[in-house]
């Protein structure tokens, strides 16, 4: 399988607290900086599973850049489509974290996708065409996500939402996506049903595939995954687990039903869903 993914790539800059953090003082931390970015995390965790990937993201040219360049050669992602810009920084994604590992304050300052123009992606139309799967976060621009789809030409298609802020940026092309994975406050966006039951979950899902996508998979924490095509919906539990650190966990969930994009619904879910515990329980 070969897998084409475009969106962001930036420097993850995580500070977790040693304690439970107050409000106001100064709290002892530990801070870690490390290659980030919803797209180049699926790109790297697909690559260390054996997938030839194609990794399409836009970086300065600075030290954070080049960092993020030499990290994906490492591990196997093919970086020869990125695009370097010289106006433009970076992206920083700054976190602060409970010492549970929970998210306390995120910060982006992730620029760097949007600024990607029409003919920076379509001299790479052969790579988009020819990959067996497409997947794209919601870190670029509508008229970019645009080009994308059509470049494809009704080939399958994987959105990853990544923010409730981003996903007016899709509501106008769900009938050209195939795969969509949301969490609970993302889909609450994208429906406008507050997600506070099973039946309001199925309720959703049904009306984002009513829309038009083939697909779509609602991550809920603790609760589980709903997962629903145009025959049905199911839920599929959660697997408990003892977290170490939430940093990354959707993208490793959205990487779980990439390997699986060919199967079934459960199949795909359950995919994600031990990928998804599996990086819980790895210490960032």
């Amino acid at each position: 399988m070969r897998v084409a993914v475009i969106g962001a790539a930036n420097i993850d800059i995580i500070v977790k607290s040693k304690s439970a953090i107050v409000q106001g003082e100064s709290n002892p931390a530990d801070v870690s900086l490390k290659a980030g970015g919803v797209a180049r995390n699926i790109a790297a965790m697909l690559a260390l599973r054996g997938v030839d990937v194609d990794l399409i993201a836009a970086i300065g040219k600075d030290p954070f850049g080049k960092m993020l360049m030499e990290s994906c050669k490492d591990i196997g992602v093919n970086t020869d489509a990125w695009i370097i810009k010289s106006n433009a920084s970076t992206g920083v994604y700054l976190a602060t974290k409970e010492n549970d590992g929970e998210l306390h304050t995120g910060f982006t300052a992730i620029t760097a996708p949007e600024s990607i123009r029409t003919a920076e992606i379509t001299k790479h139309k052969k790579l988009i065409f020819d990959a067996d799967l497409l997947v794209m976060d919601l870190n670029l621009s509508e008229k970019i996500i645009n080009v994308a789809l059509e470049l494809r030409d009704h080939r399958p298609v994987m959105v990853d939402a990544v923010s409730v802020d981003r996903i007016p940026r899709i509501e106008k092309f769900l009938n050209r996506i195939d795969i969509l994975k949301l969490n609970r406050l993302e889909a609450e966006k994208l429906t406008g049903i507050t997600l506070d039951t099973k039946e309001r979950v199925k309720q959703a899902c049904n009306n984002i595939v009513s829309r038009g996508v083939t697909r779509v998979f609602i991550t809920m924490g603790m609760a589980g995954v709903c997962a629903a095509d145009y025959k049905n919906a199911i839920f599929v539990p959660a697997v408990p687990v003892v977290v170490k650190d939430f940093t990354g966990a959707g993208d490793a969930f959205s990487t779980g039903i990439i390997l699986q994009f060919e199967k079934d619904l459960r199949t795909q879910a359950e995919s994600g869903i031990t990928l998804a515990g599996d990086h819980l329980t790895r210490k960032m």
